[in-house]
C-alpha cells in the first residue's frame, strides 16, 4: 500500500452557529396555602356561597366498574363537557342495546344508537350498564 501525503486545507463552506444564551426562568417564588379548616373557621363554608353544592365529588373519587348502577346512570347523564360521549352496552332481561345514554328518568331511558335513531326502555327492566369507549 501506498501512503498518501495528506495536506491540510481550509474548508470550503463555513456555517456560522450562534452562541447559545442561556434562558431565564421566571419562576414562582411565594405559595400561599390555607387548609379546609382554616377556611371554615373564617367563614367561607358552603352556606356562605349561598347553599351551591359542590359539583358531584363522588364521581371523580369512584371508579366506574366500582359504581352502583344508579350512580352510573347519573354519570352517563351529567357527563363533563369536556368528554366526548361515551357509548355504552345496556343490559335487560332479555336483550342487550349498545349505544349513548340521551336522556335518563327515573322510569325510563333514552338511548340512541350510532345512526342516530332512539330507543326508550324502561329504568326496571335494566340490570347493568358497561362502558364500551368514546364515541369518535
Amino acid at each position: 500500500m501506498r501512503k498518501q501525503n495528506v495536506v491540510e486545507t481550509e474548508p470550503l463552506l463555513y456555517i456560522v452557529q450562534p452562541k447559545a444564551m442561556r434562558a431565564a426562568a421566571h419562576m414562582q417564588e411565594t405559595f400561599m396555602w390555607t387548609s379546609r379548616t382554616q377556611q371554615e373557621e373564617e367563614g367561607n363554608s358552603n352556606d356562605e356561597r349561598g347553599g351551591e353544592e359542590e359539583p358531584t365529588e363522588f364521581f371523580a373519587k369512584k371508579e366506574f366498574q366500582a359504581m352502583a348502577l344508579d350512580e352510573r346512570l347519573a354519570f352517563l347523564a351529567e357527563l363533563p363537557g369536556h368528554l366526548p360521549p361515551l357509548k355504552c352496552q345496556f343490559v335487560m332481561k332479555d336483550k342487550s342495546y349498545e349505544g349513548i345514554l340521551k336522556k335518563c328518568t327515573a322510569t325510563e331511558l333514552t338511548i340512541a344508537d350510532e345512526q342516530g335513531n332512539e330507543t326508550v326502555i324502561g329504568r326496571a327492566q335494566l340490570l347493568a350498564v358497561t362502558m364500551i369507549g368514546f364515541v369518535q
